[in-house]
């Protein structure tokens, strides 16, 4: 009990330091991810829904175009303030806010159709507890779907990239391997409608950046040691390189590659 409350800390400490600036960035650049997960979940004009772990509205300022109503449930009040503005700035009225946790959701039994959660289970200590959370609150034949990042099956690779993560951002807890997202799904008795793998390529300063890391503080200086290091055999998985700026400097960064893993599925 008392590391859930100290991981909760943690959450809410970090997006409430970063909301504007992470913010910005996930709504801004993952408007097609939700989408493509809006159509895996089949999101219909009748379906009720939530986004859980809803940070910025990442999924369910998308989502609301699309369904007669979702929740953006969150668990820090200033980055879910960042969401409830975004959706009074569009006109977006069918999108409620809720400050809740995403392993004991405000919902009864089968009252939805549509649960959703993007980026999220890699800061939580129960990632089964919050897939069978989610389909505690659909009805038979409602739909889930999960975006996030995932580590390979070999152990010292996985390893390697949870310790960069967590030096970036002290409430990452593990990122999941691809067949712990299809075992959890099994057990809560979903049938995986679709699955996507895609490959993201992040710039470093900008991927610490927006976890409010800067080059000079420790945090930087470690993560990017590390990541370096790891270039020959490419040992934590996340493919870094060198590369020309995007600035057009002539310059050469440091790049790498979130590996991300689109999951729908649906109550049987």
């Amino acid at each position: 009990m008392e590391s859930r409350r100290q991981n909760k800390e943690l959450v809410r400490e970090q997006f409430t330091r970063t909301a504007q600036i992470f913010g910005d960035y996930a709504v801004a650049s993952r408007v097609a991810e939700a989408e493509r997960l809006a159509r895996m979940v089949r999101a219909a004009g009748g379906d009720r829904g939530v986004d859980l772990a809803a940070g910025p509205g990442t999924l369910a300022l998308r989502f609301a175009r699309q369904v007669r109503w979702i929740c953006a449930l969150d668990l820090t009040p200033a980055i879910l303030d960042r969401a409830r503005n975004s959706a009074a700035a569009d006109g977006i009225r069918n999108i409620d806010f809720a400050i809740a946790d995403a392993q004991a959701m405000p919902f009864a039994d089968g009252a939805l159709d549509i649960a959703v959660t993007s980026y999220s289970l890699h800061h939580m200590p129960d990632p089964a507890r919050v897939i069978g959370e989610m389909v505690r609150v659909v009805r038979r034949g409602g739909r889930v779907g999960v975006l996030d990042i995932f580590v390979p099956e070999d152990a010292r690779a996985a390893a390697l990239n949870n310790r960069i993560e967590r030096i970036r951002d002290a409430s990452h807890t593990r990122t999941l391997a691809r067949s712990e997202f299809e075992a959890y799904f099994a057990g809560c008795g979903l049938r995986v409608l679709e699955t996507h793998v895609e490959a993201q390529v992040r710039e470093f300063d900008h991927w610490m950046l927006v976890a409010g890391s800067t080059p000079g503080d420790s945090r930087y200086e470690e993560a990017r040691r590390l990541l370096e290091d790891s270039i020959p055999e490419d040992a934590a998985w996340f493919h870094p390189r060198f590369a020309s700026a995007s600035n057009g400097s002539g310059e050469r960064e440091l790049i790498f590659e979130n590996t991300v893993l689109f999951i729908a599925g649906e109550k049987t």
